[in-house]
């Protein structure tokens, strides 16, 4: 068995937006691997005008499959003198454009994700949605969200410690770096970042 050859692509995430004025629900093509894609709000679909991060593969996945939808939605099926056109709904190049045009790089991360597995990259998907909802909703209020842990005292009063906060994931860890305003970098993996808060 070969080993699989690395894609730089596997370690890119990606902001998808759709830009359409309609949803982009799953029996368009909102799906990876033929299970479909949550929003914001955790139901399957993107709404027109929403923008969420994804994996690259899976967001070129979906931008190809809008960017098809967008120009069969436009595409007359009859020339001005009425006769069938014949002409096909779309190109190489018209169709790579608009799907380009619904991706913006983010950054790249120094653990690739496996393309053929799917679990993880739906996995991820879901991760990237919990950080921007995390950062949205730091934005809106600035009262904290997360309870004070308390100190453990011993009995004998000598020793005085705080439980270190474990963090699940990368995500988390970038929320707490973003609360304590600490300068980082996106692009590291979590261990170094957890560093920035020891």
């Amino acid at each position: 068995m070969n080993p699989q050859n690395s894609n730089p692509n596997d370690f890119k995430v990606v902001s998808f937006h759709n830009k359409e004025e309609f949803g982009f629900i799953p029996e368009m093509g909102c799906m990876y691997d033929g299970r479909p894609i949550n929003g914001k709000n955790g139901s399957p679909g993107i709404d027109a005008g929403e923008t969420i991060i994804l994996p690259y593969h899976i967001a070129h996945r979906l931008a190809t499959n809008l960017a098809k939808i967008t120009l069969l939605k436009s595409a007359p099926s009859v020339d001005p003198a009425g006769i069938p056109t014949g002409v096909p709904l779309w190109d190489t190049v018209r169709l790579d454009a608009l799907r380009d045009s619904y991706l913006t790089d983010l950054y790249s991360e120094n653990k690739p994700v496996a393309q053929s597995e799917t679990e993880k990259l739906l996995a991820k998907v879901e991760e990237l949605r919990a950080w921007k909802e995390s950062v949205e909703a730091k934005d809106k209020s600035s009262e904290p969200t997360e309870s004070i842990i308390e100190p453990i005292v011993d009995t004998n009063e000598d020793i005085k410690e705080t439980p270190k906060r474990v963090f699940l994931d990368k995500a988390e860890v970038l929320a707490e770096l973003e609360k304590r305003g600490i300068k980082h970098d996106k692009r590291k993996n979590k261990d170094d970042l957890e560093k920035l808060l020891a």
